[in-house]
């Protein structure tokens, strides 16, 4: 699955993203007035529905429908960026837990969900005009409804997770004065509304886009996505209760019948030439091609901001949202299977093995990886970060997935600036159906079914595999699973280092739903950790990297600190503030933002 065609979104986003109200949109005056032309004078061809889909498409690209910066430090995945230990961030508040129904980032997020709703529903209302009759029996209307009730489901499934208990507000009209002010819904209903869409998208779209149908199908979903998420909706329902039975069905569905497979090239894994991989099911689709006209800040510019966000301030970036101490330190003490050869790497005629894994590597640059490429350096503990901005800020280690490492010196080289990345991100991805399917197993009671799904994605990292030995040609932990001990390993192990910072919300919703958000912050803000000096073992000029590295440790400085720290402060100690703040009642879900509730009647704030 993937997007919108490239093709299309000159053409739609001029009227469309006028139409649909977007903030941001200058050049209204220009463009056809709704209010003066009826709805039906914009449908009367399926090219018209077709510009209508790909503004639907478009507005994935907003990025406060996904707010990774802010969902990454507001679980236990972020740090608000630099300062330790008094941040400045503009994320600090979702650290601490301190975000309420006036935050920007809760309001806008509200307002670009809608905003897509608005925009899938003209497509669905506009293929059922009249004008629009003669083209029913045609593939292409087929398709296009299909698509468009997937997005309306999936916009809706956004807002029921995210939002007020999952009592928000249905929307299955192209809206109009007359239905403006609409109240909540209970969140079973809601959450009844987005099966139905997803399942007709389910039903309707084909397994694969090819010759026999209308479309390049690089940039659309499929069958398989809709799949995907009608298995989190089962799996992620808080209302009736986690639904394993039916989650695993669609997950077995997503894993058997579409031909996506584990990606096992590194080259082809968070990398520009990994996008639209064979393990992607869902992914926004992002270019250069697209309104460059549009400033850095204009959410349908067709460039993200993410790398800017998440990268060193060295290469360009303002490393709002970096890795808390137990992410950076569990993916660099990641064990790896000895007996994999691809963790013995060959490096100018001689053999090194990795210190890092695999995983590890494809994640986040921590200074340890020291056979890796970074921003085009010899490796990561190369790279400018750890040789000097280490020395002035304890950043031992950044996420990668949003950034252009691989294709850029710097991300300030980027043709249109930093704030202004082509790279396509990835919502959904095969692995993410391993292990929630892994999880329904572990909670039928199914233990060993489970590890082997554990065992295929650890398997395709090189990692050392979970249980007893079954392959004497792979490496075993030797560990006896019991259902709780294994779904402890998936909860804060497996799930969070293969999947981190991807996905809406993922990690939130995840301990939400296993209702151990307080014990996480206990459990985080119990553990210590200290920032050291690395010394490179390997690498070209073997000096030491000041304040790159951490170690656990008690309250004292388990070395000598004038060996090892600059500072006496550079101790690491995460979720203290967020356990003390967090409120389940306030900070389960976002509140219904004051931009609605001051507006609209039928909400209550």
């Amino acid at each position: 699955m993937k997007l919108f065609n490239i093709s299309n979104i000159f053409r739609c986003l001029t009227i469309f993203v006028c139409l649909g109200g977007v903030i941001g949109c200058n050049d209204y005056l220009t463009e056809i007035n709704p209010n003066e032309t009826t709805k039906v004078d914009f449908y009367q061809s399926l090219d018209d529905s077709e510009s209508g889909l790909t503004a639907a498409y478009a507005s994935l690209m907003n990025h406060f429908v996904w707010n990774f910066g802010e969902e990454a430090c507001r679980s236990d995945l972020g740090y608000p960026g630099m300062d330790r230990p008094t941040p400045t961030s503009r994320l600090v508040a979702y650290y601490n837990q301190t975000y309420t129904e006036t935050s920007d980032e809760i309001n806008k997020k509200w307002a670009a969900i809608y905003s897509g709703i608005f925009k899938a529903n003209q497509v669905i209302h506009g293929l059922q005009f009249e004008t629009m009759m003669p083209y029913k029996e045609e593939q292409s209307w087929k398709l296009q409804m299909a698509q468009a009730r997937f997005l309306r489901g999936l916009y809706h499934f956004y807002a029921h997770q995210a939002f007020n208990g999952g009592e928000v507000i249905i929307r299955d009209t192209w809206t109009d004065a007359n239905d403006m002010y609409k109240t909540v819904s209970s969140a079973d209903s809601v959450l009844e509304f987005v099966r139905t869409d997803l399942r007709f998208a389910y039903e309707n779209l084909p397994a694969v886009y090819n010759a026999d149908t209308p479309y390049n199908g690089e940039s659309r979903v499929t069958r398989g996505t809709a799949a995907m998420i009608l298995g989190n909706t089962f799996l992620l329902d808080f209302v009736n209760g986690s639904n394993y039975d039916s989650a695993a069905y669609y997950y077995e569905d997503v894993i058997n019948n579409y031909g996506y497979a584990l990606e096992t090239d590194l080259s082809m894994i968070f990398t520009n030439a990994g996008a639209y991989n064979k393990e992607s099911i869902f992914e926004v689709t992002y270019s250069n091609e697209v309104r460059s006209d549009l400033n850095n800040w204009d959410e349908v510019n067709g460039q993200n901001r993410w790398a800017a966000i998440f990268s060193p301030q060295s290469y360009g970036g303002n490393r709002n949202s970096i890795p808390v101490g137990w992410v950076a330190y569990a993916y660099k003490t990641e064990k790896l299977d000895p007996l994999d050869a691809r963790n013995t790497v060959e490096v100018e005629g001689t053999e090194y093995p990795r210190r890092i894994s695999m995983r590890a590597s494809a994640m986040v640059a921590v200074a340890e990886d020291d056979l890796t490429d970074y921003y085009r350096m010899g490796s990561v503990s190369e790279a400018d970060p750890f040789r000097a901005g280490g020395a002035r800020s304890p950043e031992f280690g950044y996420y990668k997935q949003f950034s252009n490492f691989d294709i850029l010196d710097n991300e300030r080289d980027n043709p249109m600036g930093n704030q202004r990345s082509a790279k396509n991100v990835v919502i959904n991805r095969l692995s993410e159906a391993y292990i929630n399917l892994a999880e329904c197993r572990i909670m039928q009671g199914r233990i060993n079914d489970a590890l082997v799904l554990l065992n295929t994605v650890r398997g395709r990292w090189g990692l050392e595999l979970l249980g007893p030995s079954v392959d004497a040609s792979k490496t075993y932990d030797g560990i006896t699973y019991s259902q709780t001990s294994l779904m402890e390993h998936l909860m804060y192990v497996e799930k969070p280092l293969e999947l981190s910072v991807e996905g809406h919300q993922t990690r939130w919703i995840d301990l939400r739903r296993w209702n151990v958000i307080k014990d996480n912050f206990e459990r985080i803000s119990s553990q210590n950790y200290w920032v050291i000096h690395y010394k490179e073992a390997r690498t070209y000029s073997k000096k030491t990297l000041w304040n790159s590295s951490i170690i656990p440790g008690g309250d004292t400085h388990p070395f000598p600190e004038k060996e090892f720290t600059a500072r006496p402060n550079y101790k690491i100690v995460d979720g203290e503030q967020a356990l003390m703040n967090y409120v389940p009642s306030l900070h389960d879900f976002y509140p219904i933002p004051t931009s609605e509730t001051s507006t609209n009647p039928g909400v209550k704030g």
